[in-house]
């Protein structure tokens, strides 16, 4: 119920949130939006690309977190049994969930080549219009300069990736007035650290998998370590991708509708906005500083911390490990 209600509460934050960047079912009354077609707006194409996507990294950050605590488990020699579950069920699992990521991040991209094609130019860094276009592997945006710094990039690549041609015209920053661009610097490398996040999570769930199938032991420490060291690249992987999706569709609240300077309610100050802000920032790193704890002890004390209680417990569940009907006979008081 935890997970399915979790999954709805996701599910309706993604209709909001993919309306936001493609409204459809609505009109404007008094300067309001008010949904008229509920369907159009449920079934948006955007949120059946999106809401997957997102789903799918909360799957795949668990899998990673249950892999990396069996790898490191392992690395300890502890839990011999429950470690290699924990390395199976996680790494198989994100063998299967990475490339479904991969292809839904695919998709996205789609959406965005096609909607918001100023986001598009900036997480490519193109700044002028090139058919064919090259793609841009690493560079340093020059926003003053309207050009990038030490580029590498790989030619016809960029019309490949966009359209699945070769000599397809793919639009630059230029093309826009400045003030409809959006921030290039963080898109751009927040996209490239999200997709590097990804294929090493690809290696490493498909590596880890062949090794645990066919039980070969070459490389499996190092492996081990991999694995335990990983489980930060799905967080960073989704907290990147969420920043390279808002700063991307700057300068707009609602795209090419409401513009985020016009979207600030009425009377509400910088101040106290920002004054909010820190209060909001302040209160989600003291949960998170704290949930780390407790899993971390959690984690430390291990699987089967208290779970063999005394044999003298009259209260004590039949199912718990350990019990056996001799111990279960002394309990209730009774003997031989």
């Amino acid at each position: 119920m935890v997970a399915l209600g979790t999954t709805f509460s996701a599910f309706w934050i993604m209709v909001n949130n993919s309306w936001m960047r493609a409204p459809v079912g609505y009109q404007l009354q008094n300067g309001i939006f008010v949904p008229t077609d509920w369907y159009a707006i449920i079934f948006s194409p955007v949120v059946w690309v999106r809401f997957p996507h997102m789903l799918i990294a909360a799957y795949l950050t668990g899998a990673f977190c249950v892999a990396a605590t069996g790898a490191w488990y392992r690395l300890r020699n502890t839990y011999a049994v429950e470690s290699a579950v924990m390395l199976r069920m996680g790494l198989y699992l994100a063998a299967i969930v990475v490339p479904l990521q991969l292809f839904f991040g695919h998709l996205n991209g789609d959406f965005v080549h096609e909607k918001q094609l100023a986001k598009f130019a900036a997480i490519e860094g193109r700044w002028h219009d090139e058919q064919p276009a090259a793609e841009v592997v690493i560079a340093i945006p020059d926003p003053v300069s309207e050009s990038n710094r030490f580029e590498l990039k790989i030619p016809y690549l960029g019309s490949l990736i966009a359209t699945m041609t070769l000599n397809s015209k793919e639009v630059g920053l230029t093309s826009f007035p400045r003030e409809e661009r959006p921030p290039v610097l963080i898109p751009f490398f927040t996209f490239r650290i999200m997709v590097g996040c990804g294929l090493l999570m690809l290696a490493i769930a498909w590596l880890g998998s062949f090794l645990l199938f066919t039980g070969r032991t070459y490389g499996q420490r190092l492996l081990l370590w991999a694995t335990f060291l990983s489980f930060p690249l799905p967080f960073i992987a989704t907290l990147t991708g969420w920043f390279t999706a808002e700063v991307g569709r700057q300068p707009w609240t609602v795209y090419g509708l409401v513009k985020t300077a016009d979207a600030v309610t009425p009377h509400l100050t910088v101040a106290a906005t920002l004054t909010s802000l820190i209060f909001f920032g302040i209160i989600y790193l003291l949960i998170f500083s704290f949930g780390t704890l407790f899993i971390y002890r959690m984690l430390k004390a291990g699987p089967s911390a208290g779970a063999a209680p005394s044999a003298t417990n009259a209260k004590r569940p039949l199912a718990l490990p350990g019990a056996s009907p001799e111990a279960e006979t002394v309990a209730a008081g009774g003997g031989r």
